[in-house]
């Protein structure tokens, strides 16, 4: 068990991992993926143990997510310039991209 200042008050974490230098926390709202060599803000919240785990596979192999939020995750707890610019440019590339859209015409209920 350790405690992290998280807002301006004491949160009791317990330690579930250690993966290279990304460590995965259990708080009681869920688990918290910490980078050690980054700065506080260097931290994301998933509510799934499994995602956490996923997560720092992607970072260790340099893959960008394909969910938008892991996406965002991996910009707030990268520290490596190279593969946050991957992903912000992947980011700003889905930005202008042109969804399907199907039309329902001449429906009668």
């Amino acid at each position: 068990m350790r405690r992290i200042n998280h807002k301006g008050r004491d949160v009791l974490c317990k330690v579930i991992d250690h993966i290279g230098i990304y460590k995965i926390l259990q708080d009681s709202r869920g688990y918290v993926v910490s980078n050690t060599k980054g700065e506080y803000a260097n931290h994301g919240h998933f509510k799934q143990l499994k995602t956490c785990y996923t997560i720092i596979k992607l970072m260790q192999k340099r893959t960008v997510p394909k969910s938008k939020y892991l996406r965002g995750s991996v910009l707030r707890i990268s520290t490596d310039k190279y593969y946050i610019n991957k992903v912000q440019s992947k980011i700003d590339k889905d930005k202008d991209r042109i969804y399907y859209f199907n039309p329902s015409k001449g429906v009668k209920k």
